[in-house]
C-alpha cells in the first residue's frame, strides 16, 4: 500500500499533524510506529477507493493496485510456504516486521517534530526544504541512494534520487540516518539529541512545531515557551462567558 499512501498521501500531508508518516516532538518511535503503519493503511484504502469511484470503479476491481500489491506479496509467501513447508512462516513474519519496522524508523526520522504552517485561510504552506531532516554525509547518501537529502525529495517529488540537493536552510541531523537508528530506539537518547534541534529550528517558538499531544504541555515546560493554543482557549472561554 505503499505505493498508493506515500506519493498521494505522504507526499500531500508531509510535516503536519493530519500525516500518519509525520513523527511528532515528544513521540516515541514505539507510540509512532503503530500509528504510522494502521494509519498509512487506512489513508491508502480510501486514497484508492476514491480514485477507483472517480473513474465508475467498485473497490473490488482488477485496476485496484492495492489488491495488486496484496495479491504479489500473498503469491511470494504462498510460494516460500509451498517450497519450504509451514516451518518457515516465523521467519516470513519477522523478516516482514523486521522490513517494516526498518522503513518506519525511517521515517521517524525524516520529519521528526517539523510542521508546515498555516495561512490565514487554515491552508497549509507549500512543503519547503526546510520541512524535512537532512543529512549530507557523502558515503552514506551513495549507499541510500541520496535518501538522506530528504527535503528536495519533498520540495520537487519529480527530481530523480540521483539528482537530488543539498539545501543550507534544511534542518540538519548530527549524523546520518544509519547512526540516527539506535539513538530513535532509545527515547531518552533521542529526546536529548533531536528536541533541542526542533527548538533552534523554530527559533524558540514551539508553536510553530508539530508535537505530540500527549506530551504537549510537558515539552512546553521544559522549554519554557507559551503555548499559544491554550490563550487562544482561554480567550474563547472569557469572551463566551
Amino acid at each position: 500500500h505503499f505505493r498508493v499512501e506515500h506519493p498521494y498521501g505522504h507526499h500531500k500531508r508531509a510535516a503536519t499533524p493530519e500525516d500518519p508518516a509525520s513523527s511528532q516532538m515528544g513521540e516515541t518511535f514505539y507510540e509512532f510506529w503503530p500509528r504510522t503503519v494502521i494509519g498509512s493503511f487506512k489513508s491508502a484504502i480510501e486514497i484508492e477507493t476514491t480514485r477507483l469511484k472517480r473513474k465508475g470503479k467498485e473497490f473490488w476491481s482488477r485496476d485496484n493496485e492495492l489488491l495488486q500489491g496484496w495479491g504479489m506479496s500473498a503469491a511470494f509467501h504462498g510460494s516460500m510456504v509451498g517450497l519450504f513447508g509451514k516451518g518457515v512462516i516465523p521467519y516470513l513474519a519477522t523478516q516482514a516486521f523486521y522490513g517494516i519496522s526498518l522503513f518506519e524508523i525511517i521515517n521517524y526520522i525524516e520529519h521528526y517534530g517539523l510542521k508546515r504552517q498555516k495561512d490565514k485561510n487554515g491552508k497549509y504552506e507549500r512543503t519547503m526544504p526546510e520541512h524535512s531532516w537532512n543529512n549530507n554525509n557523502i558515503v552514506t547518501n551513495l549507499f541510500l541512494y541520496q535518501l538522506q537529502r530528504h527535503s528536495d525529495h519533498h520540495a520537487y517529488p519529480t527530481r530523480p534520487f540521483q539528482a537530488l540537493r543539498h539545501f543550507d536552510e534544511a534542518p540538519e541531523l548530527p549524523s546520518g540516518y544509519a547512526s540516527m537508528l539506535l539513538p530513535a530506539l532509545i527515547p531518552p537518547l533521542w529526546s536529548k539529541m533531536m528536541d533541542k534541534r526542533v527548538f533552534d529550528h523554530y527559533k524558540g517558538d514551539l508553536n510553530k512545531a508539530n508535537i505530540f499531544p500527549k506530551r504537549r504541555a510537558k515539552i512546553f515546560k521544559k522549554f519554557g515557551v507559551v503555548d499559544q493554543s491554550l490563550t487562544e482557549v482561554s480567550s474563547e472561554t472569557a469572551t463566551t462567558a
